[in-house]
């Protein structure tokens, strides 16, 4: 130690002590002072700068400005009297303090006998000396009862003087033992019920008394004097919460609950507080505490009806009713009110703090969010003098039809990722007849429109015209996705998920019929505006292009080099798996990247119908982060579009599968018959090849509403009709930056609290925020699920931070942290990482491991 130590904030008993010690230094010049109880170890610490000496030794420490020199006894006084004589000997030029801690003074045998008589001798004690320094601050009565404990020590008058952190002092023993809680009564009482483990603390410093009488005085609860503080907590703690739950209900509380008591009205606002902060800062104890409760007086039995438990969710039993009162509430169509409580009730504490429970109440309010979607929308449906193109706009608009198909899609993908079956059957059940109930008029209705147009609609993009007007750009490159089933309301969804595009619009365009892939993807190439028919290829029906024939993915690679012959093909998989060198080595010197993946298409066509449902969200995302990369290496413009659309209804019994027309068949396919002949089966509707502008004598038949011929399989995805759905495909023209903004380097998030493996459809961490290298403005993340490149997991629940579902982001403060709930969207993985992107760039800012994925264990 040299000079004065390091500079600390010194209180009123520092003070009061280096004043007594320069003062006897002053006329001494060596003072040995004796603490046989240790009292003022923490005292000698802050002399020597705040670190306690660990060797017997002279260090020179400031007292009251003056250097002086300190001697501390380790083990011996003889190692005292060795190191102290060298300082006294010739003339003292410092004074000398020696410090005694944990020895008595004899004075038949004091070793140090000869420096004491030289000097002086010093035995304060803690209590008087603190009196001293108290008294000038609290009366007298008040210094008794802080003094009042054999058990205060240094640091507690240290805590008295300064209030536990407060500006003003309070001179509360509580306000020590408990100085997280800042002499906030509610927080300190809130500590005192949640942690037992400092009982000891208070009954040993004397502050029972203290206690016993603010919660008295503050919540109206007398209490015994001797009443063990075990038993004062568990009453305390009674008193409290039914207190907030009877003030919450709506109507009368029951009877038996009048045998605990209630706080007057003046006392009933500390008593929420106390409940809110023991809520808050005790999660852990407030559900053990709560249960108890909730056990020992029956509450859940009680027969209090659903509409009178309030806004707060004071006990368990509350949540689980309420959850049962939505699904009530959905069943019997009453969709705005259920939404309404389960958009409350979903942040309730008991719903936070068990994702679980996060899991149903997510998938009740997207249950009760498509039920009034579709209560709406079948108002809005045009009647029979509309044209399609009324049908059409209908359904595109900014707050169009289209959205029911986007929360089916949501509460489907909700239901197949959930850890637990959603806890009523009859919700789905409700829901999804509604709206399969809604297609089905939407696709009868429109197909009619339709079909007194003459199968045309003017003024609507044709699936033939997006190469040319979109894509084809002699002076750039362009990236084009070709989206294998991207229904326009996933495209609607894609747009959500490139925040940073300079440019980003979307438009509907009618596909071509059939919508099936071979005809789908041949219309998006190159001259098929000019010549386009569907015409008989080996055995199935294709796609003819001027002169050339397309039936096959290898027939239409030829085609595209033969139109564009730099172009370079690459499956989305490549995109978003390979090296940033080994990506920028393929797409390098290309004027056009065409992009492909039928990540939607196969797994609907699979048969694996839970898989299928996770899918749906998980290559949404996939193409969102392929854009992003592929703009990091200089790409600027990207088109997506698709080949066709999708139903994804529930399967189709055996009375709504329609038989084949017969005649000469050319191509089945569940919502589609081509051939010649035949006959055209109720609920269907027969189109000549000719009536859609081909140059082929085939004739289509197509099913009118949700039906399906019968063709083998058992699946619940269907495309090739003429719905909305599977008709109208998004085109989306998106500009990208392709420089990264300077500003997303000062994002610094680390993840904590990682799992070894994953068990759990819903995977748990946590994110920190760094606090030093942000400003003072809020930002977000995205963390994810990724398997070899794959986005299969996005953010599903979010405690202490903001929650974005249409971004899939989390919104965090500097300095905060969070706890995240990631949905594991496929059981196809063996393993994945957890990633955090920022949302402009998909820049990675944290990545764990890989974590195996060990389902079911």
């Amino acid at each position: 130690m040299n000079g004065l130590g390091p500079l600390i904030s010194m209180h009123q008993l520092h003070e009061h002590l280096t004043q007594s010690l320069a003062e006897r230094l002053k006329k001494r010049r060596v003072v040995t002072w004796y603490d046989p109880r240790r009292e003022f170890t923490a005292f000698i610490a802050e002399l020597a700068g705040g670190t306690a000496a660990d060797k017997c030794q002279i260090d020179s420490v400031g007292i009251a400005g003056k250097n002086t020199n300190l001697c501390v006894l380790q083990e011996s006084f003889f190692e005292v009297k060795f190191a102290a004589e060298p300082c006294v000997e010739g003339g003292l030029l410092d004074p000398l303090l020696i410090y005694i801690p944990g020895k008595e003074r004899h004075d038949d045998s004091a070793i140090l006998m000869e420096l004491e008589a030289g000097g002086d001798r010093w035995e304060p004690q803690l209590k008087r000396e603190a009196r001293r320094v108290l008294k000038k601050r609290f009366g007298d009565g008040q210094v008794d009862q802080m003094l009042s404990s054999p058990n205060v020590t240094y640091e507690d008058i240290i805590g008295l003087l300064e209030g536990g952190g407060n500006e003003q002092a309070t001179g509360s023993l509580l306000d020590v033992i408990y100085s997280n809680a800042k002499g906030n009564n509610a927080a300190l009482l809130a500590e005192w019920l949640a942690v037992a483990e400092r009982d000891d603390q208070v009954v040993d410093k004397g502050a029972k008394p203290e206690l016993l009488l603010l919660i008295q005085s503050r919540l109206g609860l007398e209490l015994p004097i001797d009443a063990e503080l075990k038993d004062a907590r568990k009453k305390v703690s009674r008193y409290v919460l039914l207190a907030e739950f009877r003030k919450d209900l709506k109507g009368n509380p029951p009877e038996s609950l009048n045998m605990v008591g209630q706080p007057a009205t003046k006392q009933l606002e500390l008593a929420l507080e106390v409940a809110r902060s023991l809520r808050e800062r005790h999660a852990s104890s407030y559900v053990t505490i709560a249960d108890d409760i909730q056990r020992e007086l029956h509450l859940d039995s009680l027969g209090i009806a659903p509409e009178d438990l309030g806004t707060i969710d004071t006990f368990r039993f509350e949540e689980q009713v309420l959850l049962e009162h939505v699904g009530n509430l959905i069943v019997r169509g009453k969709f705005a009110e259920a939404f309404n409580v389960a958009n409350h009730r979903r942040h309730s504490f008991w719903a936070l703090h068990q994702l679980e429970r996060q899991e149903q109440w997510q998938a009740y309010g997207i249950a009760a969010q498509l039920g009034l979607a579709v209560s709406e929308v079948a108002k809005q449906l045009p009647d029979s003098k509309k044209t399609a193109v009324h049908w059409i706009e209908g359904y595109v608009s900014s707050n169009g039809w289209f959205r029911v198909d986007r929360l089916h899609r949501h509460l489907e993908s909700t239901l197949a990722a959930m850890t637990d079956s959603i806890a009523s059957e009859k919700v789905v059940h409700r829901v999804r007849n509604d709206y399969e109930s809604l297609v089905d008029k939407m696709t009868s209705g429109f197909i009619s429109a339709f079909k007194d147009s003459g199968w045309l609609v003017p003024g609507i993009l044709q699936q033939t015209e997006i190469y040319s007007k979109e894509v084809h750009s002699p002076s750039e490159v362009v990236c084009f996705f070709l989206v294998d089933a991207l229904r326009y309301e996933m495209g609607a969804e894609l747009m959500s998920l490139l925040e940073s595009a300079e440019q980003l619009s979307i438009q509907s365009a009618i596909g071509a019929i059939p919508t099936i892939t071979p005809i789908g993807m041949a219309a998006l190439m190159p001259r098929a505006e000019e010549s386009f028919s569907v015409v008989e290829c080996g055995k199935d029906i294709g796609a003819r292009i001027n002169t050339s024939i397309a039936g096959s993915l290898n027939d239409r690679r030829k085609i595209w080099k033969g139109k564009v012959p730099d172009v370079v093909d690459l499956e989305l998989d490549k995109v978003l798996s390979h090296s940033n060198s080994q990506l920028q080595r393929r797409v390098s010197g290309t004027p056009l990247l065409v992009v492909r993946t039928l990540e939607i298409d196969a797994l609907g066509e699979s048969g694996n119908t839970s898989l299928a449902r996770q899918v749906m969200d998980t290559a949404i995302n996939n193409v969102a982060r392929a854009i992003k990369r592929l703009a990091g290496m200089g790409i600027s413009k990207f088109v997506v579009a698709a080949d066709h659309g999708h139903l994804f209804v529930s399967e189709r019994d055996e009375s709504d599968r329609i038989s084949n027309p017969g005649g000469e068949q050319v191509s089945l396919h569940r919502r589609c018959w081509a051939g010649r002949g035949g006959s055209t089966p109720p609920s269907t509707v027969r189109i000549s090849a000719s009536q859609l502008g081909y140059d082929s004598d085939l004739d289509f038949v197509f099913p009118t509403n949700n039906s399906v011929f019968k063709s083998g399989g058992d699946l619940s995805y269907y495309h090739g009709g003429l719905s909305l759905q599977e008709l109208l495909v998004p085109v989306l023209s998106i500009r990208m930056p392709t420089q990264v903004k300077a500003t997303s380097a000062e994002i610094n998030v680390t993840l904590a609290k990682v799992p070894d493996k994953i068990v759990n459809r819903i995977v748990t961490f946590g994110l920190v925020a760094e606090n030093s290298l942000f400003s003072g403005d809020s930002f977000a993340v995205r963390p994810v699920l990724l398997n070899n490149g794959q986005h299969v997991g996005h953010v599903g629940m979010v405690l202490d931070a903001e929650h974005d579902s249409a971004t899939q982001s989390v919104r965090m403060k500097p300095g905060t942290s969070c706890t995240v709930g990631v949905q594991l969207l496929r059981d196809d993985v063996d393993s994945v990482e957890i990633v955090v992107l920022d949302p402009e760039t998909d820049r990675i800012l944290a990545k764990s491991i890989k974590i195996p994925v060990k389902l079911g264990i």
